[in-house]
Formats: C-alpha cells, structure tokens, sequence
C-alpha cells in the first residue's frame, strides 16, 4: 500500500510537470524536459495511464501529445478509445495515429467504427471536411492486417457507388463520403500492400475517363502494390499531376524556366503492364 501511495503521489507530480509547459513557446531545454517527464510516467506504466487519459482528454498543447505519446508505448488497452476520438483533432490526430500504431491489430476494430461513424455523420461545413478521417484512415493503413484491408476494399468499393455520374463539387453536394479523401484512401490501400486491393482499385479506376487524374492516380496505386513499394503520398502527386507547378511556373514566365514534363520518367513503370495474373 505504501508503495502504490508513493506511486500516485509521483504520478501527480509528474502530470502537474507536464502540465506547467502548456501556453509556453517552444524551446529546446523544455522539449527534452518534457520528454525526461514523458519516460518517467512510462517507466511508472499501467498506474499512470488513467491520469495521462485525463491529460489527453483535456486537450491542452504539448502535455497531450505527449501523453498520447506515452500512452502508444505503455500499451495499456484502456488508452485505445480515447486516442481514437482524438483522431479528429487536427493538433493531435498525427499523435494519436503514432500512438495507437504501437498497438497493432488489435486498436482497427474501434478505429473502423471511428471511421463509420463519421461517414454516417459527415461534417458538411468548415475547411477540409475531406480530411477529417485522414488520421483515422492512416491508421487503418498502416496497420497492415486482414480486417484493415477487408475494411479498405468495401470501402472504395462503397464508395465508388456512390459516385454520381456527373461532375460535382463535394463541398456542396449532398455527397455521402464528403469526410473522405479518394486519393488519401488510394494512399491508405497502398501502404497496406496487400495485392487483393488491386481488383478493387482497377474498378475503381474504370469509372473514370483515361485521361482524368482519378484514373491515373489508381493506376499509380495498382503499380505500386504490385511492385511493392510504398513511398510518395497520393493527394499531393493527384494535385502535382492535375496542375503541375513546374509547368504553371514556366508559363508564367515565359518559359524561362525550361520545365519539362517528367511524368514517364516518374510514373511510367506504372503503366507498363496490367496483367491481372500478377495479382494471383
């Protein structure tokens, strides 16, 4: 008992410590402070997690990150839940997502109904309403596993019915999946690297004209997984691809740049060879 009391007593130390950095501005000398503060609470482990919870919860600048932080590497299951409802918060999604990764498989089935849930609740105003599942579908993709890439498929595949037939503006549009980016999902499919993904990328990517950036952004995607590699990050190449800068830049100029179009060099081995059998 005199243990556990000498416990606690350190864990609100420790917490009121993390706490004293919240407001100030960034300096060396406080981030390797509160870092010495983090690996004391985690050296303390499981008695410590329901307080950093409550750190976490608060939401308050550098103490939550790094509670979340050592939450992610206690490991407690009791973290799960709270780190994924901080996927959404735009300071501190990345550190959740880092956080529930060090959990593995076993945090996806609460990250996909953190994902359902706000597809069956989209937020339909503010800025990027489409990146508001970014963290949570990060996650998902990252933590390669059967139910991630069952998940991800039925995703686009519920996603691609959804379509409308037309050209539409989903920041306006009545549009089911407004919460969800195309090509961060495409991205999300990629890192999994798992080659049942690609029937369902290739479906994807037959709805859409051969020239529209869908297309050869799904393109991209299948040729990655089927040459195993995981590098770049889909939403950026999508816009570098629909409105190159270089190009844009040039012509501003008139020409003095020199831009030229790198594409093939860049993406070419992508588009070299569909054969279904690859993927078998």
């Amino acid at each position: 008992m005199a243990k556990r009391g000498k416990n606690l007593e350190e864990i609100k130390r420790l917490i009121k410590e993390l706490k004293k950095y919240d407001g100030t501005k960034y300096s060396t000398k406080g981030k390797e402070e509160l870092r010495e503060i983090r690996d004391k609470l985690i050296s303390i482990g499981k008695p410590a997690v329901s307080q950093l919870i409550e750190v976490l919860n608060r939401y308050r600048d550098q103490s939550s990150s790094h509670a979340a932080n050592a939450l992610g590497k206690i490991g407690d299951k009791r973290a799960i839940i709270p780190l994924v409802e901080m996927l959404e918060e735009p300071e501190l999604g990345e550190d959740a997502k880092e956080a529930l990764k060090k959990f593995g498989s076993v945090c996806i089935p609460e990250v996909i109904k953190k994902v359902e849930y706000r597809i069956a609740h989209p937020i339909k105003k503010g800025i990027k309403t489409d990146r508001i599942t970014a963290h949570a579908l990060s996650t998902i993709g990252e933590i390669r596993c059967n139910e991630s890439i069952k998940f991800l498929n039925k995703l686009l595949d519920d996603y691609m019915s959804e379509m409308p037939e037309e050209c539409f503006d989903p920041t306006k549009h009545d549009w089911k999946y407004r919460n969800v980016d195309f090509f961060h999902l495409l991205d999300c499919m990629v890192k999994q690297q798992d080659k049942r993904a690609i029937p369902h990328i290739r479906k994807a990517r037959d709805f859409f004209p051969k020239n529209y950036t869908d297309y050869i952004i799904c393109q991209i995607a299948i040729g990655r997984i089927k040459k195993g590699e995981v590098e770049g990050y889909l939403p950026m190449e999508a816009l570098e691809i629909a409105l190159p800068s270089g190009a844009i830049m040039d012509a501003l100029s008139g020409g003095k740049f020199g831009w030229k179009d790198t594409f093939d060099e860049d993406y070419g081995e992508y588009f070299e060879d569909d054969d279904e059998d690859d993927e078998k």
